[in-house]
């Protein structure tokens, strides 16, 4: 497997990343897309630097991070998905180990994100307790009615 940055050519597949998994609303995939635009424009030194991994020429996974403004070291992990045929398989893990060097090399000293209470992310918040993750806060109700906005960090 490879992982790079992303190029404007890897819209296509991550756009079929998105969909094909199954989790995210018309709605997540549509501003999910807008951030890539922003990601790809500004490359690695703009504001959401993004990227691919690549098996056997194929994208299976990307991801998406970006320096939290008004902080000195903390950093978001904006999107984060991989093809459900390559779910298991380490996939996801190698693309949060490379953005988290990524970051360390950019003087990041924490990574947060959030992610949704409700059951079809139980796997996903398993992922990130898995990774070294931490959940710090939950906001009720957040996304909608029994919908929490859980919050994760990890310290780097």
């Amino acid at each position: 497997m490879l992982i790079r940055e992303i190029e404007p050519g890897d819209r296509p597949a991550v756009h079929a990343l998105l969909r094909a998994c199954g989790v995210f609303t018309e709605e997540e995939v549509s501003t999910a897309l807008e951030v890539l635009e922003v990601g790809i424009a500004g490359g690695l030194d703009g504001d959401y630097p993004a990227f691919v991994i690549e098996d056997e020429g194929r994208v299976r996974g990307y991801v998406c991070v970006g320096k939290t403004p008004l902080t000195a070291g903390t950093w978001h992990l904006y999107w984060i998905c991989v093809h459900p045929e390559s779910q298991r398989a380490g996939v996801a893990r190698a693309l949060q180990a490379h953005v988290e060097q990524f970051i360390c090399s950019r003087g990041g000293e924490r990574i947060v994100l959030e992610t949704s209470s409700q059951p079809g992310y139980e796997r996903t918040r398993r992922f990130y307790r898995c990774a070294g993750y931490a959940e710090v806060g939950r906001i009720k109700n957040f996304y909608k009615t029994s919908d929490d906005c859980v919050i994760f960090c990890k310290e780097l």
